[in-house]
């Protein structure tokens, strides 16, 4: 079998678009046995999920998807966990895509597991001085400080912010555009026991397993030595209970992810872990024979 990966296409955000198309053309081109996207396609509005999987029409193969993070944005008054739920599963099977975050894939002897992954702080640097509550609330001291608004409650009476935290005056976009009736800590345990049970179901009949998952599974795939404001934002580039999930099963052989548009691999044990490394102009594909 000859699969085919890519991720962060990011096909609502104009500067991506006529990579993606031209990415689209080269799979199509090229061809294989099944295709994975590995999430973040639309924004706010669902709409560009479909256009984006109708470019992937004339793929003769399997078709594959699993979301990522700004694939659960929504506006205003919507709701995050329909979108993930309803919506995009929907928008996958009206463009023949089987969303992995819905159920699992057996291929062959090829057991395909996978969901949106996310974050539950536990890859925050502690050498960051930064107060729990900040990360809850995805917003750098330095934000809430500038912000007129309600973030400044956050501050308290500062005596816990030192003047490095205060530099860090960044947010993570998350907190703006997705709506859970949960905390990130929460949805973190229920994926990642989503995920425990589809590897489960598929591991009697699979020779093997490649697990999709947007955000990164191992603390190991984080980049090192950021400044201050990026260093902030590794808090929400995944969770280690991914990682833990994959390694419990000797069945899965590979897993890819994307979400950090940084081109990295890494082996644990039998375990091959592959970031896309798609940026919003240059899209990557990734091929596995198996």
């Amino acid at each position: 079998m000859r699969l085919l990966v890519t991720a962060d296409l990011h096909f609502d955000i104009e500067r991506s678009i006529e990579p993606t198309r031209e990415l689209a053309r080269r799979i199509v081109s090229e061809g294989g046995d099944a295709l994975l996207l590995v999430g973040d396609v639309c924004g706010t509005q669902i709409e560009p999920l479909g256009e984006c999987l109708s470019l992937f029409d004339a793929f003769g193969g399997e078709k594959m998807f699993v979301a990522g993070n700004h694939d659960l944005w929504v506006p205003a008054g919507g709701d995050s966990l329909d979108r993930y739920e309803r919506e995009i599963p929907a928008a996958c099977r009206a463009s023949g895509f089987h969303c992995l975050d819905e159920s699992p894939r057996v291929i062959g002897d090829v057991g395909f597991a996978g969901n949106v992954g996310w974050y539950d702080y536990s890859f925050r640097d502690p050498a960051l001085p930064v107060p729990l509550r900040f990360y809850e609330a995805k917003v750098g001291p330095g934000y809430a400080a500038a912000s007129g608004g309600p973030l400044r409650s956050l501050l308290g009476d500062a005596g816990d912010l030192s003047p490095e935290a205060l530099a860090v005056n960044v947010r993570w976009m998350d907190g703006e555009f997705v709506r859970l009736p949960f905390g990130d800590v929460e949805f973190t345990e229920r994926l990642a026991a989503k995920l425990r049970k589809q590897i489960a179901a598929i591991a009697p009949p699979s020779r093997l397993i490649v697990a999709a998952i947007h955000h990164l599974p191992f603390r190991e795939m984080i980049r090192a030595h950021a400044p201050a404001p990026w260093t902030f934002g590794q808090a929400f580039m995944g969770s280690g209970r991914f990682g833990e999930v994959l390694l419990a099963e000797p069945k899965v052989r590979y897993a890819f992810c994307g979400h950090s548009h940084r081109k990295d691999e890494i082996v644990l044990g039998g375990l091959r872990c592959v970031n896309v490394g798609s940026t919003y102009i240059e899209k990557r594909v990734e091929r596995l024979d198996i």
